[in-house]
C-alpha cells in the first residue's frame, strides 16, 4: 500500500501536481504511523499475554505451596494444644495435685521434649520478591494478604528462635539431667507399660522438683499459646489467599 502512495506521488511531483502530491505524502504518513500504533498495539498484547501466563503460574504455585502448609498447620496446632495441656498438667503436679496415672506423666514429660515447629513453603513469594516481579500479581488484595503472611512467618521464625533457647535451657538440660529418658521413650511409643519398664513416681522426683524444669513449663506454655494463635492466624490468611485466588481463576 505504502509503495503504491509513494509512486502515486512521484507521479504527481513529476507532472507538477504539488497539492496532489502533499495529499499522497499525508497519506502515507498516516499508513506508517497506522502501522506503528498497531505493530505497539500487537506489542503490548504479547506482553500483557505473557504476564497473564506467568501470573496465572504464580499464583498456582502459590496455592500449591499454601495447601502443603495447611496440612503442617493443622498437626502443629494439634500438637500444640496437646502439648499446652500436658504442660499445664505438670505444672499442677508439681504444684502439688496428685498423680494418678504413671503412663500419662510418663507421656506429658517425654512430650516436653518434643520440638515441632513451623517452616513455610514460601518459595514461590521469595522468588517474586526477589526478583522484582510480585507487581505480575495483579490483585492487590492478594499482593497485600500475601505480604501480611510474610510478616507473620518472620515473627514465626524469631518466637522460633527464642523458644529454642528455653527449651534447651529450662526443659533440655533438667530432663538430662534428672531423667533416664531411654527408660521413658517406650512407654511414650506404646511399645512398653510403665511397669513393664519399672518406672515409679520416684522416677521423676529429681525433674519434678526441678525449679529451672517448671519454669521452663511456664514458659513453654505462653509459647505454645502464642504459637497457637499465630498458626491459626496464618492458616486464616492463607486460607482467605487460596480462595481469592481460586475464584479468579
Amino acid at each position: 500500500m505504502i509503495k503504491i502512495f509513494r509512486k502515486i506521488r512521484q507521479n504527481a511531483l513529476t507532472e507538477g501536481k504539488t497539492g496532489k502530491y502533499l495529499k499522497y505524502a499525508l497519506g502515507e504518513i498516516i499508513l506508517v504511523m497506522i502501522g506503528i500504533l498497531l505493530a505497539l498495539q500487537v506489542n503490548n498484547w504479547n506482553i500483557e499475554r505473557t504476564e497473564d501466563v506467568r501470573e496465572t503460574k504464580y499464583q498456582a504455585n502459590i496455592v500449591l505451596d499454601l495447601k502443603k502448609d495447611l496440612l503442617r498447620l493443622d498437626f502443629l496446632i494439634e500438637f500444640r494444644k496437646n502439648r499446652l495441656r500436658g504442660d499445664q498438667r505438670l505444672i499442677q503436679q508439681i504444684n502439688g495435685t496428685a498423680t494418678n496415672s504413671l503412663t500419662e506423666l510418663t507421656k506429658n514429660v517425654v512430650n516436653t521434649l518434643m520440638e515441632e515447629n513451623f517452616s513455610p513453603n514460601n518459595t514461590t513469594f521469595l522468588e517474586l520478591s526477589n526478583s522484582g516481579n510480585l507487581n505480575l500479581i495483579s490483585n492487590d488484595s492478594i499482593k497485600l494478604l500475601l505480604l501480611e503472611l510474610e510478616e507473620l512467618y518472620k515473627k514465626n521464625t524469631l518466637n522460633i528462635a527464642h523458644e529454642t533457647f528455653d527449651y534447651r535451657e529450662y526443659i533440655s538440660k533438667p530432663a538430662s539431667k534428672h531423667l533416664d529418658i531411654d527408660q521413658l521413650f517406650p512407654v511414650f511409643i506404646k511399645t512398653k507399660t510403665v511397669e513393664e519398664q519399672n518406672i515409679t513416681l520416684d522416677s521423676f522426683n529429681g525433674l519434678l522438683d526441678s525449679r529451672e524444669y517448671k519454669n521452663g513449663l511456664v514458659i513453654m506454655s505462653f509459647m505454645s499459646s502464642s504459637h497457637i494463635s499465630a498458626y491459626e492466624n496464618i492458616k486464616a490468611k492463607s486460607e482467605t489467599i487460596i480462595e481469592i485466588i481460586q475464584l479468579k481463576q
